[in-house]
């Protein structure tokens, strides 16, 4: 039996929808974020998401201040965007969390030989967020999130962020449901701390190891959170943008 579509498979299929029936035709942009998220009933976050893999697929070019504009039609970017989409509907949670290891230990260790110190000072000021969110008894998804964005962004390679991009949104839905599992805040800080400072040290030996702990936990949190909520209902993932109190 087939997954429940993710909330970003949903906003790919409507962009998608509007391009081939050509109510949006090429050089023309696209319903904006805030439009998106009224009209899907779903967050700016999987709307986001959404944007980033349809510009890596290159079906549309995110401009700042300007907004999605469609880009002139390929056959070719158009299937692999609904096979993008078709797939991630169909993958089990277990199976994103066994692909993520094989992309993110990559990741870290390419991240450790060429993060440059804007890239340092990025995963720092996130470290930094998620602290004040712990300390403040709640944090949130995204900001986890936003710590292994940007050493995916420290990687520089384009492919590997394409790729991280475009199943990032499925995994913050897994991690918005992980997230109430006890002290979960307190090991994640501590397993992105030692990440951070492997990559800041240059230790791509180092950062493949912690990466590869960190994730093997976040393994283990998934199947307590899976075992403690059989009920569980996907959609509530679009609530991923707010805060959860910590437990204890």
């Amino acid at each position: 039996m087939l997954q429940r579509r993710t909330l970003s498979s949903q906003v790919i299929d409507y962009v998608l929808t509007l391009i081939k029936t050509n109510q949006v035709r090429p050089g023309e942009r696209l319903p904006t974020e805030q439009q998106l998220t009224s009209t899907l009933g779903i967050s700016r976050t999987c709307v986001r998401e959404a944007m980033k893999s349809l510009e890596s697929l290159r079906v549309i070019r995110v401009r700042p201040k300007v907004g999605s504009i469609v880009l002139e039609p390929s056959p070719t970017a158009l299937i692999s965007a609904e096979h993008f989409s078709v797939a991630v509907q169909q993958q089990h949670t277990d199976a994103l969390l066994e692909f993520r290891k094989i992309i993110e230990v990559g990741l870290a260790s390419l991240a450790a030989e060429k993060a440059d110190e804007n890239d340092i000072r990025g995963m720092k000021k996130v470290l930094d967020d998620y602290r004040d969110e712990l300390e403040a008894g709640q944090v949130r998804t995204t900001t986890d999130m936003a710590f292994h964005a940007a050493l995916a962004a420290a990687s520089k390679n384009p492919l590997a962020i394409m790729v991280w991009q475009t199943i990032a949104s499925p995994l913050q839905e897994a991690l918005h449901r992980a997230i109430g599992v006890p002290h979960v805040g307190e090991e994640t800080l501590r397993d992105h701390l030692k990440i951070y400072q492997a990559i800041k040290s240059r230790n791509p030996k180092k950062a493949r190891a912690v990466m590869r702990a960190h994730l093997d936990t976040a393994e283990r949190v998934w199947r307590i959170a899976k075992a403690g909520a059989p009920g569980h209902d996907s959609d509530s993932s679009a609530r991923e943008a707010e805060p959860r109190k910590t437990p204890g």
